[in-house]
């Protein structure tokens, strides 16, 4: 350590920024690099019973001290020091904190990893990785049956319950269908009957029945010339339906023709089936309705619903409005319930449904007890804010944000305290300090899981591409 240094009354520029973050007892170590130029550069890190310090650019604690580090500090803290050198002289940037919660975080999540390409899927990947240090797999690639030319597109991976064992993902385009795997049994099925306009698309499982609630969507993608936002990608038409895993069934719920209806979700104890819904009459009765919907897109507005479901006589209830956005202007979409029931996180932009594309998006959570919303200013920025997932002990959320650069979704952990206040929140850390800065690809859909999956890349594609789909029953 420099004996005699000059006091700076500024934090250290560090990327990834881990600056005065809460983090869990078991998460990977936060690897980062002093982002400032200089000829020489010590850091230490000093935690409840010891020390670690490092004379390197890039701060990077190995695996297993990091963790002795984490387990000396839960709930309290690791102080950070960092030293820079220039021209001869030292100069201590202020010391910042990492707060350590005692609550620990699922030990996986899993993530499509997509180009930002508007007219291919080359080349698109569902990985999962291991939070508790870097190990990233594979889960299935799009590559493995086809060619470039041919590639499908895979998306929506879904657990029920953070269970690995039971999951689900679609294959678009060529060798189609809705991969379902369930306590070892792994099949291929094909949602789309005779009365839906779709096959099953944005999923959400019951949390303890075989059941899948699905939104049925016709979805078209538009661009501008001369927006910033370039892309905006709409519901033409969607319903919502539920499929029974074990009796291969389709159950239709009952809508309006002028309700767009999408991203359902359950609440923890299965009895309310949440989603959000635009009300939206055309005026234009000719055939041509998709262009009315593609240049009224800014009336679209999604308010939040849900429905009672009878678990017994397998009906759904009539809606009933949880918030409604359009009131003020604006447009909700992916309800997500925390596990103990109490609050409602969703994004709120002006108008729309696809989010990610919407630069005024932001998360915000309401009380399901009072009622009462907020946006969440703790965890927001002034860019994209969309896609999130609880933990299942309800104490971290991960969602996808652009505020690095505006162009690529990053996967973000913020800590959630019991009365919903979050933490900043702190990038998914990364073996290499300066990965992201450099990598050309979206984090899509970040979902926790209790562990790997365990099926291989190689029986999924052997399902995919060796098996027909089983077309769904209609129910009666």
């Amino acid at each position: 350590m420099p004996d005699t240094y000059t006091e700076s009354v500024r934090q250290p520029d560090i990327y990834p920024d881990y600056r005065d973050v809460t983090v869990p007892p078991n998460i990977a170590p936060l690897h980062f690099t002093v982002d400032e130029t200089a000829d020489a550069y010590v850091t230490r890190i000093i935690y409840p019973g010891g020390e670690w310090t490092t004379d390197e650019k890039d701060v990077t604690p190995g695996t297993d001290r990091w963790h002795d580090m984490l387990r000396n500090a839960s709930g309290k803290a690791l102080h950070v020091e960092v030293f820079v050198q220039k021209e001869g002289k030292w100069t201590r940037h202020k010391p910042f904190s990492i707060q350590v919660a005692q609550e620990e975080i699922d030990p996986y999540i899993s993530y499509r990893l997509i180009s930002p390409s508007y007219v291919t899927y080359k080349d698109l990947t569902i990985n999962q990785r291991n939070l508790t240090d870097f190990e990233e797999k594979i889960m299935y690639s799009n590559m493995i049956n086809m060619g470039v030319k041919d590639a499908h597109c895979i998306n929506c991976h879904s657990y029920q319950n953070y269970n690995p064992a039971r999951m689900q993902f679609h294959v678009r385009e060529n060798l189609a269908g809705t991969v379902i795997a369930y306590d070892g049994k792994l099949t291929k099925v094909n949602l789309k009957t005779d009365s839906l306009i779709s096959g099953g698309v944005y999923p959400a499982w019951h949390p303890t029945l075989p059941l899948i609630a699905y939104s049925v969507n016709q979805t078209g993608q538009t661009f501008h010339t001369r927006d910033l936002q370039k892309v905006e990608v709409q519901d033409m038409a969607s319903d919502l339906i539920l499929y029974d895993v074990e009796r291969n069934e389709v159950i239709r719920i009952k809508g309006d023709d002028d309700e767009l209806e999408v991203f359902p979700y359950w609440s923890p104890d299965g009895k309310y089936l949440y989603y959000a819904s635009a009300h939206f009459e055309r005026k234009d009765t000719s055939s041509n309705k998709d262009r009315e919907t593609i240049l009224r897109y800014k009336e679209i507005k999604y308010n939040l619903y849900r429905r009672k479901y009878d678990a017994e006589r397998r009906e759904v209830s009539a809606p009933e409005l949880v918030f409604d956005a359009s009131a003020i202007g604006k447009s909700a979409t992916l309800p997500r319930i925390s596990p103990d029931g109490r609050f409602l996180m969703f994004t709120l932009g002006e108008f729309g449904v696809f989010h990610i594309w919407h630069k005024d998006a932001d998360l915000y959570l309401m009380d399901l007890g009072t009622g009462k919303v907020r946006p969440m200013s703790e965890i927001n920025s002034n860019d994209v804010e969309s896609y999130h997932s609880w933990s299942s002990n309800g104490r971290w959320v991960i969602f996808s944000s652009r505020r690095n650069d505006g162009n690529y979704t990053r996967p973000f952990i913020a800590h959630i305290d019991r009365n919903g206040k979050g933490s900043k929140p702190f990038e998914l850390p990364q073996e290499v300090p300066d990965k992201h800065r450099n990598f050309m690809k979206s984090y899509n859909i970040p979902e926790f899981m209790h562990g790997p999956v365990e099926i291989s890349p190689q029986t999924f594609a052997a399902l995919i591409k060796n098996t027909q789909a089983i077309p769904a029953k209609q129910s009666n």
